[in-house]
């Protein structure tokens, strides 16, 4: 490649990628991060289960709150006994 030759580049950001898919971080059993739900499906204090495109996360255990929510992302905490997608 000469110098003066420049390489094409463009800023992909997750919208723009076709393949991209929701991320879960779990941090022990008592907290995780959701990125990429879609909406709230159901939601007590012993289950909370989210849309993430074509399927579901359920969470299941003691004291479930979302401690924050906001456009795609969630954070979830209490006490997991059981985590399933669906």
């Amino acid at each position: 490649m000469k110098k003066s030759e420049k390489c094409g580049r463009k800023k992909i950001v997750p919208s723009d990628n076709i393949g991209f898919s929701p991320q879960l971080t779990i941090l022990s059993n008592r907290e995780a991060t959701l990125e990429g739900c879609r909406e709230i499906k159901e939601y007590d204090d012993g289950k909370i289960k989210f849309s993430i495109g074509n399927m579901n996360v359920c969470f299941c255990g003691n004291n479930l709150v979302i401690k924050n929510y906001g456009g795609d992302y969630a954070v979830i905490c209490g006490e997991f006994s059981d985590i399933s997608f669906d």
